[in-house]
């Protein structure tokens, strides 16, 4: 999943966008979301720090009293170059600022007419999907997890595994150089994750491309990073098949 943050200080507007960003995520059926929206310039720079992960921006131009929006993408682009902006402006003319200040703007909308807006938003959408289609299979690819009220996205390829733990729904996600608790099922994150990922065991789901070596004798599947996860009698047999 790609976020998508909203920051724009007139609330009709905001709102206003949110709806249509929303709507057009919908109609694409696109692996968008979720859609956040604020305020405050700082606000999202400190969230996209705490996220850092490719991301889709629609900005205002204008923060009165605070940074502009000019000034936010620029200070995004040190955490996300590979992230998505759109300005939502009352001015039409920013493209040579931008190109100036290499900011690689998607597109410019004018604020106002509803219909030309959504218009402009369902092309912005559209050409993104298009380019992380085009990226090659796992690049940029990226797994959502609600942790109590934060929600997180993880690169898959920092996961190694995943295990279930415990009698309700608990998972533990082990990463590179960071294990997350949170709720959910691994038949969930097994549709989420898709054909990178092997349920080896019904506690564990491992990353594919993160496997050492599958000890058919044991019964386990060794990580790169030295861990072992158990392997089925099921998995086992489906492993023996393949090979």
């Amino acid at each position: 999943m790609i976020p998508v943050y909203i920051c724009d200080d007139e609330l009709p507007i905001r709102k206003n966008l949110e709806q249509i960003v929303s709507n057009q995520i919908l109609i694409l059926d696109s692996d968008m979301g979720p859609v956040q929206t604020m305020d405050d310039p700082e606000k999202l720079l400190e969230m996209q720090k705490q996220d850092s992960v490719p991301a889709i921006y629609f900005l205002d131009i204008d923060f009165p009293g605070r940074m502009s929006g000019l000034e936010l993408a620029q200070k995004l682009r040190l955490y996300d170059p590979r992230g998505f902006i759109v300005f939502i402006t009352a001015h039409n003319d920013l493209a040579f600022e931008t190109f100036r200040l290499r900011l690689e703007a998607l597109d410019y909308i004018v604020k106002g007419d509803r219909t030309a807006m959504t218009g402009r938003v369902q092309k912005c959408l559209e050409s993104i999907r298009e380019r992380m289609e085009a990226q090659r299979p796992g690049q940029g690819s990226y797994c959502t997890v609600k942790i109590l009220d934060t929600v997180r996205h993880i690169p898959t390829d920092s996961i190694l595994y995943l295990e279930a733990v415990g009698i309700r729904h608990t998972l533990q996600m082990h990463l590179d150089d960071e294990l997350l608790e949170f709720n959910s099922s691994l038949e969930h994150l097994a549709k989420q994750l898709g054909d990178g990922f092997w349920r080896c065991h019904r506690s564990f789901l491992v990353n594919r491309s993160r496997i050492r070596a599958v000890n058919l004798k044991e019964q386990t599947v060794e990580m790169d990073n030295g861990d072992s996860c158990l392997l089925s009698r099921k998995a086992k047999s489906e492993y023996r098949r393949s090979d």
